[in-house]
């Protein structure tokens, strides 16, 4: 797997939850996978792009997991385009 920024199917852009956020430009099925979003060296987190502009909700559209000192983004459920992709932060308080 090569890593990219951003997959194609999302786009950055202005968020009325937090400045930015991002979004889909597509729609994209429930379990799509989004990418790399953290990556942990040495215990510290380091957030990639996808990580970095995904805002909070306590009912997120999207999932993390855990895999070799990588954190993964798939969508839990369908998201329509224009949609903004949200995560449950865990790594720190909102």
């Amino acid at each position: 797997m090569s890593y990219q920024a951003l997959h194609s199917r999302l786009h950055i852009q202005k968020s009325s939850v937090a400045s930015q956020g991002i979004f889909a430009r597509e729609n994209i099925p429930a379990g799509f996978g989004l990418g790399m979003s953290h990556i942990v060296v040495e215990e510290v987190i380091y957030r990639t792009p996808l990580g970095g502009f995904i805002n909070h909700s306590e009912d997120p559209n999207c999932v993390k997991w855990w895999e070799e000192d990588k954190y993964f983004m798939k969508t839990l459920k369908p998201i329509h385009k224009g949609e903004e992709l949200f995560l449950e932060y865990t790594f720190y308080k909102v």
